[in-house]
């Protein structure tokens, strides 16, 4: 047998979905298993950076629109922006 790492998870699902899931993850060159973990991790956690990518944000980093542009947000048909001299940009 096999060394697992992790719990064994049972549970009945209907057979369309099962084989959804397995073309799915034989589409991302996955195992049954695999994919299943991966949808259940982003589920619990939360979507993550895609593969490869490399999260360089500082910890206490706030996002520069946040900072820059309170609450509520501007969007593209709102009024425009006055800048401080008057000025409308």
């Amino acid at each position: 047998m096999a060394n697992r790492k992790g719990v064994f998870i049972g549970a009945y699902v209907p057979k369309e979905l099962k084989e959804s899931l397995r073309r799915r993850a034989a589409a991302e060159h996955r195992t049954l298993s695999q994919e299943i973990t991966r949808i259940l991790v982003e589920a619990v956690h939360g979507k993550g950076l895609p593969a490869g990518s490399v999260d360089r944000r500082a910890v206490a980093t706030i996002p520069r629109r946040r900072s820059t542009d309170p609450l509520p947000r501007r969007r593209t048909e709102d009024l425009p922006f006055i800048a401080g001299d008057g000025k409308k940009k």
